[in-house]
């Protein structure tokens, strides 16, 4: 690795956790699996902002996917031993916020099952 590659790794894996919606997106995901409509009803945001955020915090090495049957489910998954130690610090310091607890609370009632389903139902309902 040259001289300088590593700094570069660094800043990037800094900037991708800088993020508050990112940090979100990592306390959610410390706590469960999630789909990514699970994740933008508990944060309030639209499914392509969340995808973009997951992107990114995926490229950077600090969560990974899977399919399972039609959802695509991230978790927390830091590749490298310095993306797992940033992340500890990350959740240690996002834990004191009560906007954290809050998000934890409306994460425990979401259900990818039951979004689903209102999703369909709303199209159906849109295109009768």
């Amino acid at each position: 690795m040259m001289e300088g590659d590593v700094i570069k790794k660094l800043s990037r894996r800094l900037k991708a956790i800088s993020d508050p919606t990112r940090i979100k997106l990592l306390l959610l995901l410390s706590k469960r699996p999630c789909c990514v409509c699970e994740l933008a009803a508990a944060l309030g945001l639209s499914q392509p902002t969340i995808s973009r955020h997951l992107k990114q915090l995926e490229i950077e090495g600090f969560v990974t996917w899977k399919k399972e049957k039609t959802w695509a489910i991230y978790r927390l998954h830091p590749r490298r031993e310095c993306c797992e130690n940033l992340v500890k610090i990350v959740l240690e310091r996002a834990l004191e916020d009560k906007e954290a607890k809050r998000l934890l609370e409306r994460l425990e009632g979401i259900e990818r099952e039951n979004i689903t389903c209102t999703l369909k139902r709303v199209k159906k309902e849109a295109f009768a």
